[in-house]
């Protein structure tokens, strides 16, 4: 068995689903490719529209005249999108999908009714699906794909055929839903033939002569007795969504509303896929933004808050007309707690939290330190937290001289002679140098202008408080001392 998703007035639905504001309403969709709004033509209209008078290739300035009905331009776009989510949700049900056309997708039911029961409820769980992802579909089941295709085409809500029953089921469609070929359907119409049933009583042979094999191909999906292999959609994941506004946005407030309405889509269709992201990437315009995350996701409430603190810190340079959402997807993080464990915060609050303090202190002070690989001392940055990432080595367990660093180190007064200092004074601390041990040199990043060299002493000095072991260094490029630490 099959089971074929048609989504009626295709380029309306896709705009009403960015848009919930205009269900109900009549709209109408215009698209000119000149691009001269004087040009614009009617491309698709809802039923409401079409009640209200509006017909396919009407002008816009005809349009003017129906004060009922909303006019939108099309979005290609978000017809994409749109699509998108429709091979999502045929793709949560079956593993063999087929692309059909813009407007509808096919999939193979074989086994799953051991999962979601009877056809008929297989049908429904589909059509609720359709709901949540913001289409109004039409959802039909036979056991051949053609005339599953042919039966979401002619009838609403959803319809299950039985085997068998495809030629009495369908003989109600017009004739238009098999072909768009206005020669066939003249013909059609000269022969006073204006149903399924009407063309499919007709008999095989006298179809042969007089309108060749492509006749016969028809005459049989008229019949429900076409039979043809799936053709399975085998296009990489991807999950995006995009918005073309009619008012330029200035204002970060109301683009929250238009990215909570995207991800929420998102979030939805990488549910269905059991899946989850972590990196989602959005475009104003031609302006992007990266967002990282140290694990999967799929909290739409959580990506919203983090993509809006990062554009308060990094905002467009100009007024958005385009949004547009990709997310990355990545299999979902699965967690088992320890039964003695107690209940630790979720990583995925913990996120949004560094995010707000990020947006306070900025983004380069929070984080965790990294060692660079480099033998310049003190030489880090500060990186993301990841979760993911192998913990640090151990420590020797081994004694050592522990060294007590001054941050920053302290500029020293260092008297020299015969090339090693004898007396030192630095912020509290003088005195004569009784043990010396060096110079230990090191230099490095010699092809940079700020290149780093210096003179390392470890050295005893006695003081006030007694005999204590300091190290010091030399900076040759100016001849500066500085005490860098005292040891424990």
């Amino acid at each position: 068995m099959f089971a074929s998703i048609f989504i009626p007035h295709f380029p309306v639905q896709s705009l009403v689903r960015n848009e919930p504001e205009l269900s109900g309403k009549a709209i109408a969709v215009v698209h000119s490719d000149a691009g001269d709004p004087a040009l614009q033509k009617v491309v698709e209209a809802n039923v409401a529209a079409i009640r209200a008078g509006v017909e396919p290739g009407m002008t816009r300035l005809r349009l003017q005249h129906f004060p009922e009905v909303t006019i939108r331009q099309r979005s290609v776009a978000q017809e994409n999108s749109a699509h998108a989510a429709l091979l999502d949700c045929a793709g949560g049900f079956s593993p063999r999908v087929e692309d059909t056309a813009h407007d509808s997708v096919l999939m193979d039911l074989e086994g799953l009714e051991r999962l979601f029961g009877s056809y008929a409820e297989i049908a429904a769980h589909i059509y609720d699906q359709a709901i949540l992802i913001g289409l109004q579909p039409q959802v039909a089941v036979a056991s051949n794909p053609d005339a599953a295709i042919c039966a979401s085409r002619g009838f609403q809500g959803t319809r299950v055929i039985p085997c068998g029953m495809e030629r009495r089921q369908l003989a109600s469609i017009p004739l238009t839903l098999l072909t768009a070929e206005p020669p066939f359907l003249e013909t059609m119409y000269r022969w006073g033939l204006h149903t399924f049933g009407d063309f499919a009583a007709l008999p095989p042979v006298k179809i042969s002569e007089r309108l060749g094999q492509d006749g016969v191909r028809l005459h049989t999906c008229a019949r429900g007795a076409s039979m043809r292999p799936l053709d399975p959609h085998k296009e990489p994941l991807r999950f995006e969504e995009t918005m073309e506004l009619d008012d330029a946005i200035a204002m970060l407030e109301p683009l929250r509303f238009i990215l909570k309405r995207l991800v929420d889509q998102i979030c939805h269709r990488l549910r269905m896929r059991h899946r989850a992201t972590h990196e989602v990437h959005v475009r104003l315009n031609a302006y992007e933004r990266v967002l990282q995350l140290p694990m999967p996701v799929c909290d739409s409430k959580m990506l919203v808050e983090l993509l809006m603190l990062d554009l308060e810190s990094h905002p467009p340079k100009a007024a958005v007309t385009k949004v547009s959402v990709e997310a990355i997807p990545a299999k979902p993080r699965s967690v088992q707690n320890g039964l003695f464990v107690p209940l630790s915060p979720e990583p995925e609050k913990l996120e949004v939290t560094l995010a707000r303090i990020a947006h306070v202190v900025g983004k380069g002070n929070v984080g965790s330190p990294e060692v660079l690989d480099t033998h310049r001392p003190d030489a880090f940055r500060v990186s993301r937290f990841d979760s993911m990432k192998p913990a640090a080595a151990t420590a020797s367990p081994f004694p050592s001289l522990a060294l007590r660093r001054f941050r920053p180190p302290l500029e020293a007064t260092v008297k020299s002679r015969n090339g090693a200092p004898w007396w030192i004074a630095f912020q509290g601390f003088f005195g004569p140098i009784t043990t010396a041990s060096g110079p230990w040199k090191s230099s490095g990043e010699w092809w940079q202008q700020d290149h780093w060299a210096r003179e390392e002493w470890d050295v005893r000095v006695r003081t006030e408080k007694g005999l204590l072991l300091f190290r010091i260094y030399c900076d040759p490029n100016n001849g500066c001392w500085f005490a860098e630490g005292v040891y424990d």
